[in-house]
């Protein structure tokens, strides 16, 4: 037996190379693409430079707005929610005026660019408070309105009457415009996992005491333009001002210098998906969390080794059961059991191109996958765009960068 057993040691090494190559790289699938007359606008905004995108936040808002999220629950079970659990204990404290308060129970995007800076929390949490906030201004005129909105049903609250602002004759409670945007700005609040954060604050972004986004590698920028997902609230604990709490989803362009050299036009996607951690939104924020993310890719047909690259960061702990609990997805997803495979995009007149898919690591989990969708040629079949999908399931977090790259 002694003497075989360098043979079997060979053997199994054999068939584990085996294995490890087809995880390297899977056999190549195919999608046809529709073809239509032209390229949309939208699209062809992310072949604009970098350096162009950050000097222009309505056009940094037009390109982040373009990434769809979406969450298994988009409804929230209750319209209140309190800083205490329990039925008795929320039940008083919202008697005496101290909650936050559903608008519609609905989950909604938002996507502005931030005022200056996070308002980050002290050496030590508040009780199991510790919140990263943004206070965003939009540009675009969904988001404004929707700003304006809320702030009507605001004035309509008892809890007004503790705003510093009270004048309903002027904005922020008046029709915004462009030139009164920065009236209607949105403050955006999480608590980010605590098992995360140190990881997340070096790979991902600034949220522990001492940090902010000017010396953060991922901004580098203290007004970056970001896309938030969650609960619209009026904060009753104050005045009852709006905000998302918590944002569960967020995603921006990167664009630090590296990005913006030499007219760069690849973009950079940052990409996190948390459930808030603190004890506030306990039936409004249930494990897991299962949410799906759409970000948006165009290429020349030329550029034959273009690909999207997904870099994991910081990951929390996958449940695959979730993934089942999220309605209406394709038949083709597949896990992300790969480094590297090929995507071919059928453009029809016999012409295929062929996207290269690209990970930093073999992922083996069926709690996050992907599929391609909406996939577009123009008739000249010089373009093809669409969309790249993920869906994840997690009990805490998930981060990731994913770059899209022409070549």
């Amino acid at each position: 037996m002694n003497e075989n057993r360098p043979y079997l040691f060979l053997l199994l090494s054999f068939l584990s190379s085996l294995s490890s190559f087809a995880v390297e790289k899977t056999a190549s699938a195919s999608i046809t693409a529709t073809v239509v007359q032209t390229v949309p606008n939208s699209f062809l905004q992310l072949r604009l430079s970098n350096d162009s995108v950050s000097k222009n936040d309505i056009l940094n808002e037009e390109i982040v707005d373009m990434v769809k999220v979406d969450e298994r629950d988009k409804k929230v079970p209750t319209r209140y929610t309190t800083h205490q659990g329990g039925f008795i204990g929320g039940w008083f404290i919202r008697m005496i005026g101290f909650y936050w308060h559903a608008v519609d129970r609905q989950r909604h995007k938002f996507v502005g660019t931030n005022r200056n800076g996070l308002s980050m929390p002290g050496e030590k949490d508040e009780l199991t408070e510790h919140d990263i906030n943004f206070n965003l201004i939009p540009h675009l005129p969904n988001y404004l309105n929707m700003v304006y909105d809320t702030r009507i049903a605001q004035t309509k609250r008892r809890q007004f009457r503790r705003a510093e602002n009270q004048d309903k004759t002027k904005p922020p409670f008046i029709a915004p415009t462009l030139e009164t945007a920065e009236e209607y700005d949105l403050h955006c609040e999480l608590t980010p996992p605590k098992r995360m954060r140190d990881s997340v604050n070096t790979l991902f972004y600034p949220c522990m005491h001492g940090y902010n986004l000017d010396k953060h590698q991922n901004f580098c920028d203290m007004k970056p333009t970001v896309g938030m997902y969650g609960v619209l609230v009026l904060d009753c604990n104050h005045s009852c001002h709006p905000e998302i709490h918590p944002y569960e989803w967020l995603w921006w362009l990167r664009l630090t210098e590296s990005e913006k050299a030499k007219n760069n036009f690849n973009k950079d996607w940052m990409i996190g998906f948390f459930k808030e951690s603190s004890n506030r939104f306990v039936l409004w924020s249930l494990p897991p969390r299962v949410g799906t993310i759409t970000v948006p890719f165009i290429f020349k047909t030329s550029e034959t080794k273009s690909y999207l690259q997904l870099n994991q960061l910081v990951t929390g702990r996958f449940r695959p059961k979730g993934i089942k609990r999220m309605k209406e997805l394709p038949a083709t997803t597949s896990e992300f059991n790969f480094s590297n495979t090929t995507l071919n995009l059928n453009l029809g007149n016999g012409k295929t191109f062929p996207l290269q898919l690209r990970t930093n690591g073999v992922t083996k989990t069926s709690a996050l996958r992907w599929w391609v969708s909406d996939v577009h040629t123009d008739a000249a079949n010089q373009w093809v765009w669409g969309y790249f999908n993920m869906v994840v399931s997690v009990r805490d977090g998930y981060t990731a960068r994913l770059e899209t790259v022409a070549e």
